[in-house]
């Protein structure tokens, strides 16, 4: 009988080996899987301590209606209106009956960039107050910032640099509810006064059917008649956007054919529900009212 040459189809020892030991291998993978992976698992070596980001701390929280002074003079109401902005930012808008007329307020805007357990960063001249006639460019800082109360001290850039510390309390949540949705103003009517640079007027604001203001009657010669239209925005807060664009006044040439833009806000203060607004042009003027009903 002839022996058929297999040499060809045979491996040779080692490479067997080496086969084997693959065989081998794979059995345990498959028994410790339940099956063949797709792709072989390749784990990230991990970071060197010094390059590990640690999670973000909370950013503190800032936001509602707060009602107190500023130590120059802590007889005189400081109204403050804080609303978020982008990322961690917060607008501020205040109101603070400080002049000679208890009826005028002064005004502030201004921004702050949140920080954490109580603090919060300022940007420099930011901000804005307008007093009367007169608009100073200003910085503000914040110490204590929650939900129930704020304190910030304020540099205000007059002739020369004079600075406040603004203490106030959150209004009670009956007062301004954060949660809320902001309230229906339609077919309302509220009684108080407006003022603009040192001049302040009685004045009615009025809401019709529809939601649409109207503030013709009264007696600032600026609003009377039907020379202004507004835009009224509700939002998310217990606040509203608002814009005025005023047409020909001849009577008020200040403010003829300007456009404004601000906000209002209404809380229930004294047993009674209380709008306060103020709009400014953007060059350091601006309008503000107070109403009841």
């Amino acid at each position: 009988m002839t022996m058929q040459d297999t040499s060809h189809t045979r491996p040779a020892p080692g490479r067997l080996r080496g086969i084997r030991r693959a065989l081998a291998v794979a059995t345990l993978l498959l028994a410790a899987c339940g099956g063949v992976p797709e792709e072989p698992l390749v784990e990230a070596p991990a970071l060197p301590a010094s390059e590990v980001t640690p999670p973000a701390p909370p950013v503190t929280l800032l936001a509602g209606l707060y009602k107190g002074s500023l130590d120059s003079n802590p007889s005189r109401e400081f109204l403050a209106l804080v609303v978020p902005d982008v990322g961690k930012n917060v607008h501020v808008y205040g109101w603070h009956y400080n002049a000679n007329d208890l009826r005028l307020a002064h005004l502030y805007k201004g921004e702050l960039e949140l920080g954490i357990e109580g603090n919060a960063a300022h940007v420099p001249q930011s901000w804005r107050v307008i007093e009367g006639a007169n608009s100073y460019p200003a910085s503000a800082s914040v110490s204590v910032s929650s939900l129930q109360q704020l304190s910030a001290n304020l540099s205000i850039s007059r002739s020369s640099i004079a600075n406040y510390t603004l203490t106030a309390a959150a209004l009670p949540q009956a007062g301004y509810d954060l949660s809320a949705t902001p309230m229906n103003l339609s077919n309302s009517s509220w009684n108080g006064h407006w003022s603009s640079a040192n001049t302040t007027a009685v004045g009615r604001l009025q809401f019709g059917v529809n939601g649409a203001p109207d503030a013709s009657d009264t007696f600032w010669n600026c609003l009377s008649g039907n020379a202004a239209t507004w835009k009224w925005t509700a939002q998310s807060l217990n606040y509203f956007k608002v814009t005025l664009s005023l047409g020909s006044i001849t009577l008020c040439p200040s403010w003829e054919k300007k456009v404004l833009e601000g906000v209002a806000t209404v809380s229930k203060q004294n047993g009674v529900y209380q709008l306060d607004m103020m709009l400014l042009d953007g060059k350091g003027a601006g309008i503000s009212y107070r109403g009841t009903r």
